[in-house]
């Protein structure tokens, strides 16, 4: 409206940002409570190094804000109020809780021309917000879960792992209610928001309804900002918050089409009405300088499309390569939801296969050389393998999805789907092999998700090929290889963090993988057996009599029936859909043998 009144000549008053503090009364009972949540910083050594740890753990990567935001927000809390909290004087906690309150209730001030230090001085010291205390909640309970209850940390601190890790949530729940109250909707409030459903998605599933709810808030409020239309420095905006914007907006957008697509439900977010220009490829330590001509020069050092030129591995350089990415898994989770005959299937197949090869062709060689590359033990740095595992396994992904569809409604043979079922299997064994990697919440996620859908579809695809009446001289799976890969992750699923709120899901998973592999490695009665697993298995067998072994002491008890007999419908994990895959999961009863 202010734009068409200014093209019309018209002057107006009263459209202004508002700047005043919102009234709305500041209930007793409100900082009652806010009296206590505040008591968590009471200790703090433990959440200085909470803090620390957290910055040092591969989980840091995936910060959106930045650590010298982070940083800044609580040095400034401790120079203000440290000795308020370390005391917790009554009285002094309470006027601080009435300060935080009415701070909140006030919108962040700011101008294309204020600088990142202004910006973080707005929400912390006398200026301290509910929102950055959820925020610091939120990393001190990352860190608790995403480290080991082992950790030396919770010894040092007589604290236990899993009620730290309760309490920060609680801490951040609360918190981000009392923004709610005080009608508080800035970057602020959405940064915690994001955390607080990152580790609410993690403790409690992606498939419980608590990671959905909020996972449905931050959609909102992001929409609700106007960061779902173009999003650029001006007069109003600072280039470093525009900048973060992008990174959060990519971030969300990603978070949503995969729990979309985990769950089988129309995305919340589409990128048909969103804006998703991506964040160029800068360094925290670029995008916050104080100096404009040195954010200048490390800007024009990126090259055409915007991606750093040193070959670097970064966060930002995975979130700027992944949207395009993201919006073809979109596109097939549309192809899997929507009505299309199987010619329609076919077409928008290919299309979404031309836009994924024309987005690779566009990347800078670092990043496209890992398509094709093996990873593993020699890289050195466990972040960088981080990165290149989370480059590989998103493309890697959308294969699978699209192939399923293409199975599913397209009548397309599995040659493909088990090709990329193979890769991804083969990326998880290598990668396990890394004990750093084994305690990092990334790596779980991908064990558990990634590398269960591949294994199951692997097992079931083995047991058929142990059927062929013919037994094929160049079959499509290798069967020793295959055995010990899936026996190996089998026991692997056993490890499996038993505060990740996915666990039973997995449980299912590895009973499914195991009783197959039990029919395949059973000796069976030679009348029901297929004529080439006679003189062909008793081989296999002697030649690998460790792997067997290693089999029959994860299995549940063996059940002779053949797999036409089975009790549920196996062509759901082959070809069907995330969520036909995980319905179908629940519907394993524990107790029961699914042959």
């Amino acid at each position: 409206m202010t734009e068409d009144l200014m093209q019309l000549g018209v002057a107006f008053t009263g459209l202004e940002q508002v700047t005043a503090a919102h009234k709305i009364p500041i209930l007793n009972e409100r900082i009652a409570s806010g009296c206590q949540i505040l008591s968590f910083l009471q200790d703090r050594a433990m959440i200085d190094r909470g803090i620390d740890l957290f910055f040092e753990s591969i989980e840091c990567i995936h910060i959106h804000c930045g650590e010298f935001i982070v940083r800044e927000w609580l040095s400034q809390l401790w120079f203000a109020h440290g000795d308020t909290l370390s005391s917790q004087d009554p009285e002094h906690i309470w006027q601080l809780c009435q300060l935080l309150s009415q701070n909140t209730a006030k919108p962040l001030v700011f101008d294309g021309n204020t600088t990142t230090r202004q910006w973080i001085s707005s929400a912390t010291g006398d200026h301290i917000r509910w929102g950055v205390i959820a925020m610091l909640a939120n990393y001190v309970g990352t860190y608790a879960m995403v480290t080991k209850s082992s950790d030396p940390f919770f010894q040092e601190f007589n604290v236990e792992r899993k009620s730290l890790l309760n309490h920060m949530a609680k801490v951040s729940e609360m918190c981000i209610g009392f923004c709610r109250e005080c009608d508080s909707l800035d970057d602020v409030f959405i940064w915690a928001l994001f955390e607080h459903y990152n580790i609410t998605e993690y403790t409690k599933g992606e498939v419980g309804y608590a990671a959905y709810c909020i996972g449905a808030e931050v959609n909102s409020a992001l929409i609700a900002m106007g960061l779902h239309e173009e999003i650029k420095a001006d007069s109003q905006i600072p280039f470093f918050l525009a900048e973060l914007r992008k990174r959060l907006r990519a971030m969300v957008y990603t978070a949503e089409i995969s729990i979309a697509t985990f769950l089988g439900r129309p995305p919340r977010l589409s990128h048909r009405y969103m804006n998703l220009d991506p964040p160029l490829d800068l360094k925290d330590s670029e995008l916050f300088s104080e100096y404009p001509h040195e954010l200048a020069v490390a800007i024009s050092k990126l090259d055409e499309q915007g991606y750093n030129r040193d070959g670097e591995i970064r966060h930002v350089t995975w979130i700027r390569s992944s949207i395009s990415f993201t919006k073809r898994r979109e596109d097939i989770l549309e192809l899997s939801l929507g009505n299309y005959t199987p010619d329609e299937v076919r077409q928008h197949a290919d299309i979404i296969q031309r836009k994924t090869e024309e987005h690779w062709a566009n990347l800078p060689h670092f990043i496209s050389s890992l398509r094709e590359s093996t990873f593993g033990l020699e890289t050195r740095e466990v972040i960088d393998l981080h990165f290149r595992n989370v480059f590989r396994q998103g493309p890697q992904a959308n294969s699978l999805l699209l192939h399923r569809v293409l199975m599913r409604k397209a009548g397309t043979g599995p040659a493909e789907l088990i090709h990329t079922a193979q890769t991804i299997l083969s990326d998880v064994m290598r990668l396990y092999k890394r004990v750093e990697m084994s305690a990092a919440t990334s790596f779980i996620y991908f064990l558990a998700v990634h590398g269960l859908r591949s294994a199951v579809i692997l097992a079931i695809e083995l047991l058929k090929q142990e059927q062929l009446p013919v037994y094929p001289n160049e079959p499509l799976l290798p069967r020793s290889r295959t055995i010990q890969d899936l026996s190996i992750f089998t026991a692997k699923l056993s490890d499996l963090d038993p505060i990740f709120g996915d666990k039973d899901l997995c449980e299912k998973g590895q009973k499914v993988i195991s009783q197959v592999l039990d029919k395949i490695l059973s000796p069976l009665k030679t009348a029901c057996r297929p004529c080439h697993l006679c003189s062909m298995q008793s081989q296999q067998l002697a030649t690998n009599a460790v792997t067997d072994d290693m089999c029959l002491n994860i299995h549940v008890p063996e059940s002779s029936v053949m797999m036409d007999d089975f009790s549920y419908d196996m062509s759901v994990p082959i070809s069907g859909p995330d969520h036909a895959f995980r319905l179908w999961l629940e519907s394993i009863n524990s107790q029961d043998s699914i042959m």
